[in-house]
């Protein structure tokens, strides 16, 4: 049996210890399903064989899993170490473990995301790979990239040809299609160059991670799934430990994550799922929509599978939910649902038609700042996009009419300079085998080591088979350098001594003792960044982090603060407090809610995307996931939705005309106010339009307003009432007017 770490032992002996009448900690079981309606009722009380929870957006699918948990503890008096909860962002799983624990006194329970169980399992049990020891590094993606970028230089590549985000993609799609390399040459359909650089990359990334003692974090998932296929003996110990397995969002899980899954819940075949195929947006990363699809077939063989269809809406008014089914039913691959709330209507949704991306961006600020003056909240209010370059625009128009708002997905505090500085010491007490963070901090601060000085110490050590760390501390090695450089290096090397001491203390102590031995403070005030207030305000977030950590994970310490700050994600890096617009990509709006929500872009190559109907095999396909992510917008929001697209956009330095959003036609038109396209009308769809002789304007006439004063026709849409003239004002910007209104003068000669 693999060892329980010291969280399980102490919830073990809390169960043990106190087994009281009625459950654990004396908890009454009814109370557990006290305010769920019938059928998380259902789900929440299911005993044994597997389970489908198709919950519905907003109908309280965290609340049925967090019941489902304490229930089984407290009826069945399992240990809390025998029940495992997974979820795809540590804010889920963080906010899963409190409520649990709120309802239970047990503590050690196994809730995390995919990375960090495997994460967790991994420390324990790697070494029977052979390959790395417990102390390895979690490198995220600047991590990669960068490894990635120095191979391809070593091997002789170009890197603006062959940049590491792209071969470090094809990696990543090599390594979880778990196809062998024939198989996935022809997947993949390279050759020729391509090949020889995604072989010869990839073997030596595989070399230079293991020599660095790192994983990446498809690594956490692949070495986890390699560690049970080729030790049944380890995978049937967590088997036999976990008697109840759960995982949410599961329409997102890919492949891996599926046979991970299977291994798991091999032994006692007590698995539920809880998910929603109309929710299923991460295809592009692996995802297998078929996993929800097929979950009766795959898990139902033995015993069959209970379904159970959450259907109430706790979140949106009617008129957003009914437009966000009217728009989802046109998908194939899925399992219907029907939808309904209490929530009655106040608003029907609102679709803006806009001159181009800053009128757009004008249009919703100031919408924003019409809803502040009737007592809304910042907070209250979300701005979603389908690629980050729409961010621009948005940004400057928030700025100009004084909304404060935060970006979810921008340059996020874990990947600022400063702050992955003070990390990368950290990894060296944690991995003393860890090149890429060594090398890092060579010279920061600025020791007078150079390239050439690197370029020779790992020489040396790869000579030897040795770690960087190991050259930096070798009089023989650093007997090659001259100048500056070695007394720099042999300073570094007394602080690599020290750190070498460390592993037992807390993240804070260690982080207290670097920032202050190399002056850390001081290096920044004396930088001409402009930034460096910030950036020295930034340390002490990152102080203040890990004494959070420390107070809160007591034997924690280095390894496991760092093990948090790689998984991290775009979402866990949200101020949901700060009394701000939230700007983010739809991606990242999943698992969020917010009484108000604009959905900008709502145009066709946008959403859907153009890469999602390059594919003319699997096209169909495609834009099914993209009406996915377009539905999974529309249930963020619950009061009022607003949905926006522009005639005109600027991207890569070129304008082009934009057709309106397919799915804009898709709902229906009784719900909403404003102009929704439909798709069988040309001179909407259409970006190319004649003028109609009714107009007495041409596009290129320069006409005058007599508010917004003169401009030139930049396009004439539709006709009779429903004629719109866009104009490019010299004073404001882009404007769309209906012409039987507009009365534009046309200023000849």
């Amino acid at each position: 049996m693999v060892p329980l770490d010291w969280m399980d032992v102490r919830a073990d002996a809390v169960a043990d210890a106190a087994p009281a009448e009625g459950g654990e900690g004396g908890l009454e079981v009814e109370a557990l399903l006290e305010g769920l309606n019938e059928p998380q009722r259902l789900a929440a009380s299911h005993d044994e064989g597997p389970l489908l929870i198709l919950a519905g957006a907003g109908s309280g699918k965290t609340r049925v899993i967090t019941r489902r948990i304490a229930w089984l503890i407290a009826t069945r008096r399992v240990s809390s170490s025998e029940v495992l909860a997974i979820t795809f962002t540590n804010k889920a799983a963080r906010e899963m473990r409190e409520r649990v624990e709120a309802l239970l006194p047990a503590r050690g329970m196994w809730i995390s995301t995919f990375h960090a169980m495997c994460a967790r399992i991994l420390r324990r049990d790697i070494e029977a790979l052979g390959t790395h020891t417990r102390g390895f590094s979690i490198y995220d993606t600047h991590d990669k990239n960068q490894l990635i970028k120095a191979i391809t230089k070593e091997l002789g590549y170009d890197t603006q040809r062959f940049r590491p985000a792209q071969v470090g993609g094809w990696i990543s799609d090599w390594k979880t299609s778990r196809f062998n390399a024939e198989e996935d040459r022809v997947e993949a359909g390279f050759g020729g160059i391509e090949d020889e650089v995604l072989t010869r990359v990839t073997r030596r990334y595989a070399e230079k991670m293991a020599e660095n003692n790192a994983l990446d974090f498809d690594d956490l998932l692949v070495k986890t799934l390699e560690l049970f296929e080729r030790h049944p003996g380890i995978r049937d110990a967590y088997a036999h430990q976990f008697r109840y397995v759960l995982v949410d969002e599961y329409q997102d899980t890919n492949r891996i994550q599926y046979l991970l899954t299977r291994h798991l819940s091999s032994v006692h075949k007590n698995l539920a799922v809880c998910g929603d195929p109309d929710q299923s947006i991460y295809g592009w990363r692996g995802a297998d929509i078929r996993n929800i699809l097929d979950f009766e077939r795959d898990f139902g063989a033995e015993r069959r599978a209970t379904v159970v269809k959450l259907e109430q809406n706790y979140r949106s008014t009617r008129c957003i939910l009914e437009a966000a089914q009217g728009l989802v039913r046109h998908n194939l691959g899925r399992k219907e649902k029907d939808l309904w709330t209490e929530k009655e209507n106040e608003h029907r949704i609102t679709v803006l038609n806009c001159g181009n991306e800053n009128d757009e961006a004008n249009r919703i600020a100031n919408e924003i700042h019409a809803l502040r003056s009737q007592g809304i909240a910042p907070d209250q209010i979300a701005v979603f996009y389908r690629v980050n370059f729409m961010q621009r625009a948005l940004e400057r128009a928030m700025r100009l009419t004084g909304v404060p708002y935060q970006i979810v997905g921008g340059v996020e505090f874990y990947q600022r300079r400063e702050v992955r500085d003070l990390i990368a010491y950290l990894q060296i007490v944690g991995n003393p085998r860890d090149d890429v963070a060594c090398q890092r901090v060579l010279n920061v601060p600025a020791r007078g080591v150079g390239e050439k000085s690197v370029g020779l110490l790992a020489a040396w050590a790869a000579e030897r088979g040795l770690p960087l760390t190991e050259a930096v501390r070798s009089p023989e090695a650093r007997g090659a350098i001259r100048g500056r450089a070695k007394a720099g290096l042999a300073a570094f090397a007394g602080l690599v001594e020290r750190l070498a001491e460390m592993k037992s203390l807390s993240a804070v102590q260690v982080l207290d003792f670097v920032i202050e031995k190399v002056d850390y403070r001081a290096w920044l005030a004396t930088g001409a960044d402009a930034d460096s207030t910030n950036r020295e305000e930034n340390v002490e977030e990152l102080r203040t982090h890990a004494a959070s950590y420390d107070a809160e994970n007591p034997e924690g310490g280095v390894r496991g603060f760092l093990q948090e700050v790689a998984l991290v994600s775009d979402v866990d890096a949200w101020e949901e407090e700060d009394k701000k617009v939230t700007l983010m990509t739809l991606h990242s709006s999943k698992g969020l809610e917010f009484p108000i929500v604009f959905v900008a872009g709502c145009e066709e190559e946008l959403l859907p995307h153009a890469l999602a109907m390059m594919d003319g095999d699997d096209e169909e396909s495609g834009v099914e996931e993209e009406r996915r992510l377009m539905y999974v917008g529309m249930t963020r929001a619950q009061d009022r939705l607003y949905l926006t697209h522009a005639d005109r956009r600027l991207h890569f330095g070129e304008t082009n005309w934009r057709r309106p959003s397919r799915f804009l036609a898709e709902i229906p038109t009784e719900l909403v106010a404003g102009h929704v396209p439909e798709e069988e009308e040309e001179d909407v769809l259409g970006p190319y339009e004649a003028p109609a002789e009714e107009y007495a304007l041409a596009e290129g006439d320069r006409v005058e307003h007599d508010h917004f004063g003169y401009g030139y026709v930049a396009r004439l849409q539709g006709s009779g009432a429903n004629a719109r003239v866009t104009v490019d004002f010299t004073a404001v910007g882009s404007k769309v007017l209906l012409v039987q209104y507009a009365n534009l003068k046309v200023v000849r000669g």
